[in-house]
């Protein structure tokens, strides 16, 4: 991720997502009272939430559904359909390829894992299934603000199509170069009709075929802990740090239940010195988490990023990422067992002070198979794959 506050930090030294239309948070028992739930055995599915979810990404609802007739309108029909085709392509030229290198490479991880941990992910919900998708528990951190539930029923037909631009928009980074450009992030997220990371996670939630249980605004607390709170605060810069959300899904006929969580934090040494709230939570971070990183605006290359970078190497069983996430120089093979993927070329012009002569020696007394997928920045993919002995 491209992060914007970081930027002055990382060049001086660069984390899916829109909140509410409107921006006003909605009380728990305002939205229970009119939520539509179906029982699938022990599990209740939310159908305002999934029909919701689906409408984002544009995707048929059910015919009962408040926003059915909305479904109708032309300029959905055209965001339908164009969505349709990209996604069609996205899965032919990356997602299928991802998927079965993790069906091949990370099977023993997926089995039975309990967290992905994505610190610099953003709302990119979508990588991290692609590649993990058995998680019960997916903790996701950007700078973004969590935003809110948007209230699509109440945009008015000459704003439908702004509504789809301002998506169509929020995504294209992701899904052309597999990461969000935060600085393009924080103007496209940042609009009367567009604001936030959690539609964005709707959006992927989705589009990666699930059912939404419940969305619950959640904030981590003093002792480090998450706990729900009574309404989406639609707030911006630092205000929203520990602000977030828990979204609870099922995978479409299937009941077992899974939660993303997503927060917003400046998680460098300085921020967390102010955020002791966060701090404590990655202090008391469970052990035996998966890692996951991409395009991290290599970040945790610096000594002010030591914090999240200690984190993820204490706390982690594994930790998958590519060259923008830990530096090679950190990661001690008499500690872990290393594998490396694709190719090490070095980083993109933008971040050419990180290259890497121990990683790039590394590559070539290993001579790992080629990769046939983009992860990360620029053309060529490597990835490294790290399991604490």
């Amino acid at each position: 991720m491209l992060k914007k506050s970081f930027l002055g930090i990382a060049i001086l030294s660069v984390a899916f997502v829109i909140a509410s239309c409107g921006g006003s948070g909605n009380k728990n028992k305002d939205k229970k009272d009119s939520v539509k739930t179906v029982k699938k055995d022990t599990v209740k599915i939310n159908k305002a939430y999934t029909d919701l979810a689906k409408f984002i990404s544009g995707m048929a609802v059910d015919s009962k559904s408040d926003l059915f007739e909305l479904t109708k309108d032309a300029n959905f029909k055209n965001f339908s359909s164009a969505n349709d085709s990209t996604w069609a392509k996205l899965d032919r030229r990356r997602l299928s390829k991802m998927r079965k290198w993790s069906d091949t490479v990370l099977t023993d991880l997926n089995k039975d894992l309990k967290t992905l941990f994505y610190p610099f992910s953003g709302p990119d919900f979508l990588h991290a299934h692609t590649f993990f998708p058995t998680a019960k528990k997916y903790i996701m951190f950007g700078l973004e603000p969590v935003g809110n539930i948007p209230d699509v029923k109440k945009l008015s037909k000459e704003k439908l199509p702004l509504f789809f631009n301002a998506i169509n928009k929020s995504i294209g980074d992701v899904l052309n170069l597999t990461f969000f450009q935060t600085k393009e992030m924080s103007k496209e997220l940042n609009n009367e009709l567009v604001s936030g990371a959690l539609p964005i996670i709707l959006l992927f939630v989705a589009r990666t075929n699930h059912e939404i249980v419940d969305i619950k605004p959640t904030e981590i607390d003093k002792d480090g802990k998450i706990v729900h709170i009574d309404s989406f605060k639609n707030l911006r810069a630092d205000a929203s740090y520990n602000k977030g959300a828990e979204i609870t899904y099922v995978d479409k006929g299937d009941t077992v239940v899974r939660k993303i969580y997503y927060f917003s934090a400046d998680v460098s040494d300085d921020g967390l010195k102010k955020n002791l709230n966060c701090a404590k939570f990655f202090e008391t971070l469970e052990n035996n988490v998966v890692t996951m990183v991409k395009s991290a605006s290599y970040l945790m290359h610096n000594d002010y990023f030591s914090s999240v970078r200690n984190t993820v190497l204490t706390k982690s069983k594994a930790l998958l990422q590519d060259d923008s996430g830990i530096s090679y120089k950190f990661i001690d093979e008499t500690k872990w067992d290393v594998q490396l993927f694709g190719v090490y070329t070095g980083p993109i012009p933008l971040f050419a002070k990180k290259f890497e002569k121990d990683l790039k020696d590394a590559y070539a007394k290993a001579k790992p198979k080629p990769l046939n997928f983009q992860y990360g920045y620029g053309a060529h993919c490597g990835l490294l794959l790290a399991k604490k002995k």
